[in-house]
């Protein structure tokens, strides 16, 4: 995490996207925020975010969160407050149709 004397930039990991469509959503939500910019990458699941130094971390991953996806303060422990765990059973899927509406549902 580095400073400058108004901003603060910090690295989030976010998990859950899966399209360029996931990227904008999570973009938006960030930048929401008066005096945020924030950069997705969807190759390596991080966000790097510049932001006002009186705006916490922990705002920015509960926007993300509020968007339907996953987020931690990049190299850190889980700083979030849901956590949910679901059994998987193996299975097999045959996608008919094309995936990019992945995430209508969100």
């Amino acid at each position: 995490m580095s400073t400058t004397a108004q901003t603060t930039r910090v690295e989030l990991t976010i998990s859950g996207m899966t399209c360029g469509s996931c990227v904008n959503r999570v973009e938006r939500a960030l930048n929401e925020f008066d005096g945020v910019t924030a950069t997705i990458d969807l190759a390596t699941e991080t966000a790097r975010v510049d932001h006002p130094a009186g705006l916490s971390p922990a705002d920015l991953v509960a926007a993300v969160e509020q968007a339907g996806y996953r987020a931690e303060l990049a190299g850190s422990t889980v700083v979030s407050a849901r956590t949910t765990t679901i059994p998987i059973a193996p299975t097999s899927v045959r996608i008919a149709e094309s995936v990019s509406g992945c995430c209508r549902s969100r």
